[in-house]
Protein backbone atom coordinates (compact mmCIF):
# COMPACT_ATOMS: atom_id res chain seq x y z
CA UNK A 1 0.00 0.00 0.00
CA UNK A 2 1.50 3.48 -0.96
CA UNK A 3 1.90 5.85 2.34
CA UNK A 4 -0.44 8.38 1.50
CA UNK A 5 -3.60 5.28 1.20
CA UNK A 6 -2.32 4.26 4.97
CA UNK A 7 -2.22 7.68 5.64
CA UNK A 8 -5.88 8.35 4.69
CA UNK A 9 -7.06 4.62 5.79
CA UNK A 10 -5.65 5.14 9.31
CA UNK A 11 -6.91 9.13 9.80
CA UNK A 12 -10.48 7.37 8.83
CA UNK A 13 -10.02 4.66 11.51
CA UNK A 14 -9.16 6.43 14.13
CA UNK A 15 -12.00 9.02 13.58
CA UNK A 16 -14.27 6.07 13.07
CA UNK A 17 -13.02 4.76 17.02
CA UNK A 18 -15.04 7.26 19.03
CA UNK A 19 -15.61 10.88 19.79
CA UNK A 20 -12.52 11.98 19.10
CA UNK A 21 -10.92 15.59 18.60
CA UNK A 22 -8.58 15.69 15.22
CA UNK A 23 -6.17 18.43 15.52
CA UNK A 24 -3.68 19.63 12.79
CA UNK A 25 -0.15 21.03 13.95
CA UNK A 26 0.07 24.72 11.97
CA UNK A 27 3.70 23.71 10.59
CA UNK A 28 4.10 20.12 9.82
CA UNK A 29 1.92 17.26 8.21
CA UNK A 30 1.08 15.76 11.24
CA UNK A 31 -2.87 14.83 12.80
CA UNK A 32 -3.36 14.54 16.58
CA UNK A 33 -6.20 12.47 17.99
CA UNK A 34 -7.84 12.95 21.48
CA UNK A 35 -10.61 11.13 22.80
CA UNK A 36 -13.23 13.09 24.29
CA UNK A 37 -15.10 11.40 27.10
CA UNK A 38 -17.47 12.46 29.77
CA UNK A 39 -15.10 14.32 31.45
CA UNK A 40 -14.10 16.41 28.08
CA UNK A 41 -11.29 15.60 25.39
CA UNK A 42 -8.29 13.63 27.52
CA UNK A 43 -4.64 13.12 26.52
CA UNK A 44 -3.92 12.18 22.85
CA UNK A 45 -4.01 8.42 21.83
CA UNK A 46 -2.63 9.27 18.46
CA UNK A 47 -0.89 11.48 15.82
CA UNK A 48 0.13 10.64 12.34
CA UNK A 49 3.05 11.97 11.17
CA UNK A 50 3.27 12.64 7.97
CA UNK A 51 6.57 14.90 7.76
CA UNK A 52 9.39 13.08 5.66
CA UNK A 53 11.72 12.46 8.37
CA UNK A 54 8.49 10.57 10.20
CA UNK A 55 6.21 8.88 8.17
CA UNK A 56 4.56 7.24 11.15
CA UNK A 57 1.44 6.05 13.60
CA UNK A 58 2.71 6.99 17.08
CA UNK A 59 0.57 5.94 19.88
CA UNK A 60 1.42 7.96 23.16
CA UNK A 61 0.50 4.63 25.43
CA UNK A 62 1.42 6.47 28.45
CA UNK A 63 0.95 10.20 27.90
CA UNK A 64 2.01 12.52 30.02
CA UNK A 65 4.65 10.15 31.76
CA UNK A 66 7.96 10.59 29.77
CA UNK A 67 9.67 7.68 32.26
CA UNK A 68 7.35 5.09 31.32
CA UNK A 69 9.20 1.97 29.24
CA UNK A 70 5.05 0.78 28.68
CA UNK A 71 6.04 1.93 24.91
CA UNK A 72 8.81 -0.13 24.91
CA UNK A 73 7.04 -3.36 25.57
CA UNK A 74 3.98 -2.64 23.51
CA UNK A 75 6.86 -1.04 20.66
CA UNK A 76 8.15 -4.78 21.13
CA UNK A 77 4.60 -6.50 20.56
CA UNK A 78 3.65 -4.49 17.24
CA UNK A 79 6.92 -5.25 15.99
CA UNK A 80 6.44 -8.98 16.19
CA UNK A 81 3.45 -8.63 15.17
CA UNK A 82 4.13 -6.29 11.55
CA UNK A 83 7.88 -8.34 11.28
CA UNK A 84 9.83 -5.02 11.54
CA UNK A 85 12.76 -3.11 13.18
CA UNK A 86 11.91 0.50 14.11
CA UNK A 87 15.61 0.83 15.14
CA UNK A 88 16.48 -0.23 11.52
CA UNK A 89 13.82 2.22 10.19
CA UNK A 90 14.29 5.12 11.42
CA UNK A 91 17.34 7.21 13.22
CA UNK A 92 15.18 9.86 15.68
CA UNK A 93 15.26 8.85 19.19
CA UNK A 94 12.11 6.67 20.82
CA UNK A 95 10.27 7.98 23.43
CA UNK A 96 9.61 5.36 25.79
CA UNK A 97 5.88 6.28 26.54
CA UNK A 98 5.48 5.88 22.78
CA UNK A 99 4.80 3.81 19.70
CA UNK A 100 6.11 4.35 16.65
CA UNK A 101 4.70 2.35 13.62
CA UNK A 102 6.04 3.47 9.93
CA UNK A 103 3.80 3.79 7.13
CA UNK A 104 5.92 1.65 4.64
CA UNK A 105 5.60 -1.05 7.22
CA UNK A 106 1.80 -1.33 6.15
CA UNK A 107 1.75 -3.18 2.72
CA UNK A 108 -0.81 -5.24 2.85
CA UNK A 109 -4.90 -5.30 3.50
CA UNK A 110 -3.56 -7.93 6.10
CA UNK A 111 -0.90 -5.84 7.64
CA UNK A 112 -3.56 -2.85 7.91
CA UNK A 113 -6.28 -5.30 9.48
CA UNK A 114 -3.44 -6.51 11.79
CA UNK A 115 -2.55 -2.94 13.46
CA UNK A 116 -6.21 -1.94 13.15
CA UNK A 117 -7.03 -4.62 15.44
CA UNK A 118 -3.80 -3.58 17.37
CA UNK A 119 -4.81 0.12 17.50
CA UNK A 120 -8.66 -1.04 18.44
CA UNK A 121 -6.98 -2.92 21.68
CA UNK A 122 -4.71 -0.21 22.52
CA UNK A 123 -7.41 2.46 22.23
CA UNK A 124 -9.87 0.30 24.99
CA UNK A 125 -6.60 0.26 27.49
CA UNK A 126 -6.17 3.72 26.63
CA UNK A 127 -9.81 4.57 27.57
CA UNK A 128 -9.57 2.64 30.88
CA UNK A 129 -6.81 4.52 32.19
CA UNK A 130 -7.50 8.00 31.18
Amino acid sequence: MKELLVFGELHKYLNGLGFIECTIANKSLSLGYKPITIRGASKKFATLYGDKRYRCLILHVDPGNPESAKGKIVQKEIQEILNFDIGQMRTFKLKKHEVFIPFEVIDTKEKMVLLKNFIGNQYKIFLENY
